[in-house]
């Protein structure tokens, strides 16, 4: 029965096995090893259901780890053994094992795993329980790419066959004595992480074997003693959402270098998809899968198209596998590793065999994919339109062009202050690499040589690209500029329409206050940070104080009203039971020397006529009660509200005349009395609607907005690198 010697090296026939080593390239993920093996136990219990009809559910899968502990009580990987009840490695079975590159072994597999176990371990141990004839037998053989071994023209040793008393075939398998030590780090893995690499890896098998997988059982060792054991339960395992066959069309190319053209020849292919929780599903991805496992490939990643992977929708995250006998058929020796052509690569392959080879490219499978899911999955690209129209709001509101918009990766589950805040970065990521470009063509000025035959020619390429990359860099800023005034200006209209949450919450009527604080913040004393350039732009580069006692208003520091008070003066300001220096002004400016400018405003439910004294009561207090320094002798007043009628305030005032433009009156000349021997002052009078103040600004700003050029539309973009993010 058994036609192998003890200690016997199996030599490979047909093959120069140095070749095939460096044919087979190490997986760069040791673990593959661990995949390696359980896709051949899993195999291995399927044979022996088909041979021997053993039920796959009573068939057990054991994973084990074993770790040591170092001095410094870290856990380091020692070996790995799984152990399964499959068919075992009987003659038929060792024989296919003993031919490298023999794919009659079934489940699409060529064989080369086993290269995997020797590019990572020292030690590949099989120890193998079979069944022949009514009679069980035990085969011990172990695998290595050793100099003893490949010096024998062999990576195989058998190392005994002989005939047992069991009950049950199966087979150990232990992995051990790692070549490259740098792998022990990826190998120490928690049987919880392992447990979840395996649902993730082998999702595509275990859903199609729900109903009949194996026990599939993981147990965790310390210094040879057991620590820990979990199991992976059908319950675990997802139910498929959709299921979708499509069909994918061959491509060929019909003459030497002429165009890709489809045949209608296809393939058949699967979509399963599944919508998991994301507390058990990290990521969203789309895998092609091959010989139900998915590929590992990053050459052959496929995404969606307006869902990045770490987002979800409705706590859900989206796992799709891509299945068919045309990618299984298209996997390599190195497992995951698909020959399957791109559409740049067979659009430029010009030699003669090319012509009238047909493939199915990739892109074209992609393609389709995505089809589906818009169709499956709406609900995405849904969600997908209503972030971008968020983000061409907040595009809208801070001005950001079209520039800082291709540098942009959003996410599906950004909020309005995420998408902000990358907004920013991207756009200063941007102006970073306009400064310094500015930067190297200022340094190049000094290397500049007037005695170069060529120096014209070199100065004047210079000073081009420095005219080209500030002008920019400076429309930059001043966007940023007028993106700030549009939202003042948004935020000073929705006031006066009433729209602000805090004026309609059943409290007492502030939009007076309010409008105040967007004009110039009360008790304010810098109106270079109000926005008062509503009212006028020269207003913000004066002094000025916002809601102040008229005793307590100060320049530079120094009060502006006298000392000391005369006894006529004393009188005058307490007259008819009143303190005047308590009046409290809304907002005063001092533009030059012997210069006032007094507002007021008024709530937009008060009628401003009956108001139109208060401005000149002001001045007559400031014309006669400031100390000399500040002799006050020409005042410009604004008084601002929205219930105005032109006729009515010139029915209160016949001085009043209407203006040439826009909606407001004025007043050109009040004399002010001037008291104690000061003279006369003259006081200018504006009375104006809010709307008015509005819509001027509102066309100032336009023009500023016209003139940058600011437009453009965008979609979202797919992920960038992670590095590059802020986030």
């Amino acid at each position: 029965m058994n036609t192998y010697k003890e200690n016997e090296f199996i030599k490979v026939v047909g093959v120069f096995l140095p070749t095939i080593l460096r044919e087979i390239k190490k997986h760069e993920n040791p673990i593959q090893s661990f995949f390696e093996a359980f896709t051949n136990s899993l195999e291995s219990i399927k044979i022996n259901k088909e041979k021997k009809g053993v039920n796959e559910v009573d068939s057990v899968i054991s994973l084990n780890i074993y770790f040591t502990k170092n001095i410094l009580s870290e856990k380091e990987f020692q070996k790995f053994v799984i152990e399964d009840d499959g068919i075992g490695f009987n003659n038929e079975q060792f024989t296919r094992f003993t031919t490298l590159k023999d794919n009659r072994k079934g489940f699409h597999n060529k064989g080369s795993g086993r290269i995997q176990y020797v590019h990572c371990f020292g030690r590949c141990e099989f120890n193998s329980v079979f069944e022949e004839e009514g009679k069980y037998f035990e085969r011990s053989f172990t695998i290595s790419k050793s100099p003893a071994y490949l010096d024998k023209d062999s990576v195989i040793k058998h190392n005994y066959t002989k005939e047992i008393e069991a009950k049950k075939s199966g087979t150990v398998l232990i992995l051990s004595d790692l070549l490259i030590q740098d792998d022990a780090k990826k190998l120490t893995i928690s049987i919880s992480n392992l447990k979840i690499e395996l649902l993730k890896r082998y999702l595509r098998y275990f859903c199609s074997h729900r109903e009949t997988l194996p026990r599939i059982i993981l147990n965790e060792y310390v210094d040879e003693t057991l620590t820990n054991t979990i199991e992976i339960t059908k319950d675990e395992i997802p139910v498929p959402d959709k299921t979708e066959p499509f069909q994918v069309h061959y491509s060929t190319i019909l003459t030497q270098n002429a165009e890709i053209t489809k045949l209608d020849e296809t393939e058949d292919f699967e979509l399963l998809s599944f919508k998991i929780n994301k507390t058990n599903l990290d990521q969203n991805s789309i895998s092609l899968v091959s010989k139900d496992e998915l590929v590992d490939n990053k050459d052959f990643k496929l995404k969606f198209k307006f869902l990045s992977p770490d987002e979800s929708l409705e706590n859900m995250r989206y796992l799709v596998l891509i299945s068919s006998n045309y990618l299984n058929a298209k996997d390599c020796d190195t497992r995951g590793n698909l020959s399957i052509v791109k559409r740049e690569y067979f659009s430029k392959s010009d030699d003669l065999f090319s012509v009238g080879r047909k493939e199915i490219l990739f892109e074209d499978i992609e393609d389709n994919v995505d089809e589906i899911i818009d169709r499956i999955y709406p609900e995405i690209s849904i969600k997908s339109i209503e972030k971008s129209n968020k983000i061409d709001e907040i595009r809208k509101l801070f001005l950001f062009n079209d520039e800082v918009l291709q540098h942009l990766s959003i996410s599906l589950n950004d909020t309005e202050d995420k998408i902000i805040q990358k907004l920013h970065i991207a756009e200063s990521k941007i102006s970073a690499k306009r400064d310094t470009e500015i930067f190297n063509q200022m340094n190049s000025l000094k290397n500049l040589d007037p005695a170069d035959k060529n120096f014209d020619t070199n100065l004047t390429s210079t000073i081009e690209k420095l005219t080209k990359e500030i002008p920019i860099q400076n429309r930059t800023a001043l966007t940023h500029y007028v993106a700030r005034r549009k939202i003042i200006l948004e935020l000073f209209e929705k006031v006066l329409d009433r729209k602000l949450l805090v004026q309609n919450d059943g409290s007492r009527n502030n939009d007076e206050q309010l409008l105040h604080n967007i004009l110039f913040q009360q008790s304010a004393t810098n109106p270079n940070s109000s926005d008062l350039w509503l009212i006028n732009e020269d207003f913000i580069y004066f002094k000025g104080t916002s809601e102040s006692l008229i005793k307590d208003i100060e320049i530079n520091g120094e009060k502006i009203i006298k000392d000391k008070l005369t006894d006529e003066e004393e009188v005058y300001i307490k007259a008819l039971d009143e303190n005047r220096l308590l009046k409290r002004t809304d907002i005063l400016l001092f533009p030059d020397e012997g210069k006032c400018i007094i507002i007021e405003l008024k709530n937009p439910n008060v009628n401003v006529s009956e108001h139109l004294n208060q401005i000149s009561r002001y001045a007559t207090l400031l014309r006669n009660l400031t100390k000399d320094k500040f002799a006050f002798d020409t005042f410009y007043g604004y008084l601002i509200g929205e219930k105005i009628d032109a006729e009515d305030v010139r029915d209160f005032d016949s001085d009043f005349k209407h203006a040439p433009h826009f909606d407001y009156v004025f007043r050109p000349k009040k004399d002010i009395v001037g008291k104690n021997g000061r003279s006369d002052g003259s006081l200018y009078t504006e009375v104006i609607k809010y709307t008015t103040l509005l819509k001027r600004a509102k066309k100032r700003n336009e023009i500023f907005i016209e003139k940058l050029n600011i437009n453009g539309d965008f979609q979202l973009l797919e992920d960038s690198d992670p590095d590059d993010l802020p986030f």
